[in-house]
């Protein structure tokens, strides 16, 4: 171990670009589309807040903010993020996805970890969600919208941690 192995401590988030500014990135490959679309009402009446949501290709669940990770729900469906600007940022992973107890869910993060935007926040197995008969939709809600003046998602196809799924204003 050498004298400044301590500063590679998280060389892999290090190492991604900086998301541009007021931006949520697309935290799955797939298709964003608008939450109030979702086979959901609390996320389709924007009950918990307003974001986007992905239609997702893949399993592999992206940061779509740089921040503090402040949640974590036991079966790993969720995550609450909290950004050094003080948005509140809610990944949630499938609808109704908290009756699996966790199961088809990885996570290598704990509350108070730091994230960057583009890192890998968990893996979730699609095909347990079919089985299951559970929508596979991530949904990524601003939780505060008292914080933010205007949002802009972006309905288009995303690439994790490349596109940019949402703008906002304060």
């Amino acid at each position: 171990m050498g004298m400044f192995d301590f500063l590679k401590k998280n060389k892999a988030a290090a190492d991604l670009p900086e998301a541009p500014a007021n931006t949520l990135l697309a935290v799955q490959n797939g298709k964003i589309v608008p939450v109030d679309t979702l086979p959901d009402p609390v996320f389709a009446e924007k009950v918990l807040g307003d974001g986007y949501a992905i239609d997702p290709t893949d399993g592999k669940v992206l940061s779509p903010v740089s921040g503090k990770i402040v949640d974590i729900q036991d079966s790993l469906h969720a995550y609450g993020i909290e950004t050094p600007d003080g948005l509140e940022v809610l990944v949630h992973i499938g609808i109704n996805t908290v009756s699996l107890n966790g199961a088809g869910f990885r996570t290598k993060h704990k509350v108070g970890d730091t994230v960057h935007a583009g890192e890998l926040l968990a893996e979730v197995n699609l095909n347990l969600l079919e089985q299951n008969q559970l929508p596979k939709f991530t949904v990524v809600l601003i939780t505060n919208m008292d914080a933010v003046h205007v949002i802009r998602p972006n309905y288009t196809a995303a690439e994790a941690g490349k596109t940019v799924a949402l703008t906002y204003e304060k």
